[in-house]
């Protein structure tokens, strides 16, 4: 049971080094708050051009809804691993040419692999995260009216973008309640501007 407790405290320690070294954590809270707005307004704009045509069949949302996630997803891992690997991979290099040395196998290295898997899986499963839990009410499509299923899946959606703001308000130290309406605003605009394609003939 120690020796248990020893690795987890070691594990943790190393966290936070490698967390020191790359700064994970402020990277993280952007990936996050920007790949999971991408996701639930992704997600809104399905809602509104199912709700358009006029699908009743719950499966069917549920279904698109779920290939939209899932094509964010892996765009999200596949893009930020790509672009964050090449940019850290830069990083060492210009490091090893300033100090001529070679470091490889070095905390640094370490940190800044460990850095790209990580935000990689932040940057891709927040957008899933966030456009799945709208969807959510038409796993219960048997039982409720599709129409209970899209308002709640509407709330639901609108709850996440206030739930953003809120914690982008707080990282800014900004007004809380002003920058949740700030992102709701933002999913009304999507739902009104999505509303425009009735229009056509």
């Amino acid at each position: 049971m120690m020796r248990i407790k020893e690795k987890f405290h070691s594990y943790i320690k190393r966290i936070k080094e490698y967390n020191n070294i790359a700064n994970i954590s402020k990277i993280i809270r952007r990936y996050f708050a920007v790949n999971g707005f991408d996701g639930v307004i992704t997600i809104i704009g399905a809602l509104v051009g199912s709700y358009i045509i006029g699908t009743e069949d719950y499966k069917h949302v549920i279904i698109t809804g779920s290939a939209i996630c899932i094509s964010l997803g892996i765009s999200g891992v596949w893009g930020a691993y790509s672009s964050e690997a090449a940019e850290r991979k830069k990083e060492i290099y210009e490091l090893e040419e300033s100090i001529l040395h070679d470091l490889d196998e070095t905390v640094i290295s370490k940190a800044q692999k460990y850095a790209t898997a990580v935000l990689a899986v932040v940057n891709g499963f927040s957008p899933v995260i966030t456009g799945f839990i709208p969807l959510i009410p038409f796993l219960f499509g048997r039982v409720l009216p599709v129409r209970i299923c899209y308002y709640t899946g509407f709330a639901l959606a609108f709850l996440i973008l206030f739930g953003i703001g809120l914690f982008l308000g707080k990282i800014s130290r900004s007004n809380l309640i002003v920058s949740g309406i700030k992102m709701i605003t933002a999913g009304i605009c999507c739902v009104i501007l999505s509303l425009l394609l009735s229009l056509i003939e």
